[in-house]
C-alpha cells in the first residue's frame, strides 16, 4: 500500500457525513492536484469492511462517476441520501452539501515532500453560451 493510498483514505474518513468531495478536491488537499484518478485508484483499494466513506467523494460535476460495478451508482447515492444529501438532475449542489477542508491540519493537508500546505481550489461553474 503506497503513502498516498494511506493518506486519501485519511482524507476521505475525515470527510463529515452529510457532505461530499471531489476526487480532485482530495487531491488537492493532500497536495497533488493533478491526482485525481490517483485518488479513485486509492477508493477502488478499499476492502468491503472499511471504516473509509468512500460514497463522500464524487466527481467535480457533482455526479456519480463510480465505473465497473453493477449496483455502485445505486448504493452511493442510496447512502448518501441516507445522510441527507440531495440530488437536482442526478447532481450534488457543491454550496449545500459540498466539504471544506479549512478544519484539517497541516500535516494532513500538505504534502509532506512540500514545504508549504496547499489549499484546494474551489469549482467555479459558469454558464455556458450558445453559439448561433
Amino acid at each position: 500500500m503506497s503513502d498516498f493510498t494511506e493518506r486519501v483514505w485519511d482524507v476521505v474518513r475525515r470527510v463529515p457525513r452529510g457532505r461530499v468531495v471531489s476526487y480532485g478536491g482530495v487531491a488537492a488537499i493532500l497536495g497533488r492536484p493533478r491526482a485525481a484518478r490517483g485518488v479513485g485508484r486509492a477508493l477502488s483499494l478499499l476492502g468491503e469492511d472499511s471504516d473509509v466513506p468512500w460514497w463522500r467523494v464524487i466527481n467535480r460535476n457533482g455526479e456519480i462517476s463510480i465505473k465497473g460495478l453493477m449496483h455502485g451508482p445505486a448504493l452511493q447515492r442510496a447512502l448518501l441520501e441516507g445522510e441527507g444529501v440531495r440530488f437536482v438532475r442526478d447532481r450534488v449542489d457543491w454550496r449545500r452539501f459540498g466539504w471544506s477542508a479549512d478544519a484539517l491540519p497541516d500535516d494532513v493537508r500538505a504534502d509532506p515532500e512540500r514545504s508549504e500546505p496547499v489549499e484546494p481550489e474551489p469549482i467555479r461553474r459558469t454558464a455556458r453560451r450558445r453559439r448561433g
